[in-house]
């Protein structure tokens, strides 16, 4: 296969300056948009007015699909740039070869480049805690934050493991911390699930109703979570250096739009 230009990544600026440059894209990893992130700003669409990160990526991933600019599938398995030819592996195992004369990437999940390397990484992670709500599913908060980096934000959302109409909700807690924290017991999910059972408790949210204590009082249970998945995303990225053929970017979803569009 033969492009004159190509982006290599996932992230929705990724997708956007591909969609709006009608280049062809190599979406390198399953690494999908936070359900509860936002844009800053409206973004016009077609004829829709977006600011739902997931909700836009979906949108402008489909557009890509139906114009035949995301031609190799939802993620490559590895991606390699030698010269000016890209090896991409796809998920059948396929080793798809592509010559171009200038690749923008975005994203370096599974690429490996001859580009040297200015700036590594800096460690820094986004932790998702995703929460089953065992008791305190019920009430009327979506959202409860705090300026700690260890479960910053709380984000209650309705339970997809019941089925049917109802109004009992889980939970996805977000954390800011370094890789090497990680390792250690206070930011585990078992300290993250004791620091919201506190925070869910303090805000008044409480369990189903248990009965009458001896003064005739009405006794309810504690709230409970338990861990269901954590899920580690990486916001540090590498600084390498441009050359002729290939040209690292790095722009949000925002200054893309306002760019391109």
């Amino acid at each position: 296969m033969e492009y004159k230009n190509i982006v290599i990544g996932s992230s929705l600026p990724a997708l956007l300056f591909a969609y709006y440059n009608e280049y062809p894209i190599i979406i390198n990893s399953l690494r999908r948009p936070f359900r509860f992130d936002s844009l800053s700003m409206d973004v016009q669409f077609h004829d829709e007015v977006i600011r739902s990160n997931s909700y836009l990526w979906s949108a402008v991933a489909w557009r890509l699909s139906m114009e035949g600019l995301a031609p190799f599938g939802p993620s490559a398995k590895s991606v390699r740039i030698k010269d000016d030819v890209i090896s991409n592996v796809v998920e059948s195992g396929t080793n798809i070869k592509i010559s171009f004369e200038k690749c923008y990437v975005f994203d370096d999940d599974n690429l490996t480049v001859e580009n040297e390397i200015l700036q590594e990484a800096s460690g820094e992670v986004r932790v998702f805690d995703w929460m089953n709500v065992r008791r305190g599913t019920t009430h009327g908060i979506d959202y409860l934050g705090s300026e700690d980096d260890f479960v910053r934000h709380i984000y209650f959302y309705k339970s997809e493991r019941i089925d049917g109409n109802h109004n009992k909700k889980d939970l996805v807690a977000v954390s800011f911390l370094k890789e090497e924290d990680l390792q250690d017991f206070e930011y585990s999910e078992t300290m993250a699930r004791f620091k919201i059972q506190k925070e869910m408790s303090s805000h008044g949210i409480i369990g189903a109703k248990s009965g009458l204590t001896h003064d005739g009082k009405q006794r309810k249970y504690n709230v409970k979570v338990e861990p269901d998945y954590r899920y580690v995303e990486p916001l540090g990225r590498r600084v390498y250096q441009n050359s002729e053929r290939v040209e690292f970017i790095n722009l949000t979803a925002e200054e893309v739009v306002m760019e391109y569009a």
